[in-house]
């Protein structure tokens, strides 16, 4: 059995989260390698042009030598807020044909109307995809995990467009917005081994599959930020669903809500908390039912540990910024994390309160120049491994 320092160095986010960690040095010191062009102070930002871009350049033993880049790009027009349009392109490739890809630009006035509109484009292939069964008691091996026993080939594009409208206002920044979200999304999974456990139990939505779907939802937010909130709450519900009226290979349709929270409860140190739940009906492929383990809740956890017909997840963070230079242009903070939560399937209990898991960690953060540009490094620990991650901005 691998100690957890050597699991710790094989995790195949290390290499971004140094990464960023040094793109954003080279920032700071206006390499000409990675410069923030057209830099605003805090007057002009409120009606100006904001560039970011940031290397990643490294190397893992799961992927090979790794290249890419991060460009962000904030435009404020004449002080729309939270921004007019926000473009982030993030791209990476590696010498074993890893491919991982995403463009998301969103726009808060769209063709001149009142309707914030946000387009997603992901494009990613995994030579080494995890897949460890459907419910939240599956078995977990770290001899079999080295042995690529819960390894498959994944290939993904999703292509997804949203439309926000604000219903009314109220309170001092208060909206109720009415959604709607059209996605197509198209999965080529396949297996690695024939004594793979993806190959063995053979899940519903392996091979070549066509998902289109179309969902609905409600948001009401009253937050102080949207990119560094101190204070204020978001709520969403949506459904989106999938069936032979959308022209899709599936039938099911996919429930979510979201309650986000944020205190101040010392000057600089905020309390995030999230509470998050997705229920599935129908019959739903693999890569579209509720899953636990990633950037987003079970920090420490493999990618995808859990997958099931339900999930519940409860995130709490404390955040701070604990130094600041150039009069607040360039801000370092930390944060401190625990993650808890499960899916429910047929294979397991469905006690609310039964068979939780559990992670915990830290991380730091730099704002460069822009409050709304947040470069955020987390180190998550869960019983079965370390995982390291690494983006823009907070994760809620």
């Amino acid at each position: 059995m691998k100690s957890n320092l050597a699991v710790y160095f094989k995790t195949k986010m290390v290499y971004r989260f140094i990464c960023f960690l040094f793109g954003a040095y080279f920032l700071a010191a206006g390499s000409v390698d990675a410069q923030i062009l057209n830099i605003p102070d805090e007057e002009d930002r409120k009606g100006g042009v904001h560039y970011s871009l940031v290397p990643l350049l490294g190397f893992s033993s799961d992927t090979g030598l790794i290249g890419g880049a991060l460009f962000q790009r904030f435009n404020y027009g004449e002080g729309r807020s939270p921004f007019l349009s926000n473009l982030k392109i993030d791209a990476i490739v590696s010498t074993n044909a890893d491919l991982l890809s995403e463009i998301n630009y969103q726009r808060t006035r769209t063709c001149g109307t009142d309707i914030r509109s946000e387009i997603s484009l992901i494009a990613e292939r995994y030579r080494r995809a995890q897949y460890f069964g459907i419910g939240n008691q599956t078995n977990f091996d770290q001899d079999l995990y080295d042995e690529d026993f819960f390894l498959y080939e994944k290939r993904i594009i999703d292509f997804s467009y949203r439309a926000r409208k604000t219903l009314t206002e109220y309170g001092f920044n208060g909206t109720f917005d009415f959604f709607s979200v059209v996605g197509v999304s198209y999965l080529d999974a396949l297996k690695r081994s024939d004594q793979s456990l993806f190959a063995i139990e053979d899940p519903t939505g392996n091979q070549k599959n066509r998902l289109n779907s179309f969902g609905i939802g409600l948001i009401a937010e009253d937050r102080d930020s949207e990119f560094n909130p101190t204070e204020g709450y978001r709520y969403e519900i949506g459904i989106e669903t999938s069936g032979s009226f959308t022209f899709s290979e599936f039938d099911f349709s996919r429930l979510h809500a979201e309650l986000r929270h944020y205190v101040e409860i010392l000057p600089d140190i905020v309390i995030a908390q999230k509470i998050s739940g997705v229920h599935v009906l129908g019959d739903a492929p693999f890569w579209k039912k509720a899953s636990l383990g990633d950037k987003e809740g079970l920090r420490g956890y493999h990618f995808d540990r859990f997958l099931g017909e339900s999930s519940i997840l409860h995130i709490l963070e404390a955040r701070t910024w604990l130094f600041s230079f150039f009069e607040d242009e360039i801000k370092i903070g930390g944060q401190l994390f625990w993650d808890s939560g499960r899916v429910f399937s047929e294979f397991d209990s469905n006690g609310l309160f039964d068979n939780w898991n559990h992670s915990f960690g830290a991380g730091g953060a730099i704002s460069l120049f822009n409050p709304d540009f947040i470069v955020r490094g987390d180190v998550g620990y869960s019983n079965e491994a370390v995982r390291i991650y690494a983006g823009v901005g907070y994760i809620f």
